[in-house]
């Protein structure tokens, strides 16, 4: 694909564009920003076009109000990502990589077409509105589990529900020692995370509607993540028709913890394609 000509005066706020190439969108995590990306886009940049959007409510973007009763939809987010596109980059063909909430709306995207998606990069997508429509006791109870974290943060002191929501990914006391400032950084965003779990679980897509989807996905797993991760993998394993599936030694925040080796994994679909 030929390099896109994207003027700095075309861009819309919300949405770093880096690099020459064939377009990249890369989606982050839940507390997070566009940043986790960066060690991948210095190794990207000479050959692809990267978009960086931080996610509503992350990083610089503000733009969502806080609710004490969460209704966000992975449509309003991926919706919220589009209108920072020129004409151009909204009808380009174009790759998406998405890590956990990133990849639950990157696999948005591609459901409904609201972009031309030729292939995608997942890490983890944590479309937990598969675990919901499952009728197995674990699915079930993964659930709940999952339910029970999204309810108990907004009654928690802001350091507190940040602490909750990163060991539950990490391990008991790993927000503890992490530097002050990124702590503060989480807990004053922290808010968002369960605008993020409602629209997670009330995605009404299916095993069936992901089915459709053609383009080569690479779907990645980190060995010690949570269950609840693990089994959406399986889900979305058996549904993709051009599924690749790798299991790293990682957990669920593999792209920021391992990230020379999330990111080989990377660059090596790329190179195939």
């Amino acid at each position: 694909m030929a390099a896109s000509k994207l003027l700095p005066a075309e861009q819309k706020p919300g949405l770093k564009v880096t690099g020459q190439g064939a377009p990249i969108l890369l989606l982050h995590s839940s507390l997070s920003s566009h940043k986790q990306w960066l060690p991948l886009v210095a190794s990207l940049s000479e050959q692809y076009c990267l978009w960086l959007p931080d996610l509503q409510g992350y990083g610089s973007n503000k733009a969502v109000a806080d609710s004490a009763t969460p209704n966000w939809s992975l449509a309003a987010e991926a919706d919220a990502i589009v209108t920072t596109l020129t004409p151009e980059q909204k009808n380009a063909e174009l790759i998406l990589i998405g890590h956990s909430y990133g990849g639950a709306v990157a696999l948005h995207l591609a459901r409904t077409q609201k972009l031309k998606v030729k292939a995608m990069v997942l890490f983890e997508p944590v479309a937990f509105h598969l675990l919901a429509a499952e009728s197995s006791a674990e699915a079930q109870a993964l659930t709940a589990e999952v339910k029970l974290l999204s309810q108990q943060m907004p009654a928690l002191e802001a350091w507190d529900a940040a602490r909750l929501f990163v060991d539950y990914w990490q391990q008991k006391d790993y927000f503890r020692f992490l530097p002050a400032r990124m702590q503060q950084q989480m807990a004053a965003q922290v808010w968002k995370v369960p605008q993020d779990f409602a629209a997670l679980i009330g995605e009404g897509a299916t095993q069936a509607d992901y089915a459709r989807l053609q383009m080569p996905v690479l779907l990645m797993h980190g060995a010690d993540s949570r269950r609840a991760a693990l089994l959406v993998a399986e889900l979305l394993a058996q549904s993709l028709a051009q599924v690749q599936t790798t299991t790293l030694p990682t957990g669920h925040m593999g792209p920021l913890t391992a990230p020379e080796l999330v990111n080989q994994q990377i660059i090596d679909f790329l190179a195939g394609l």
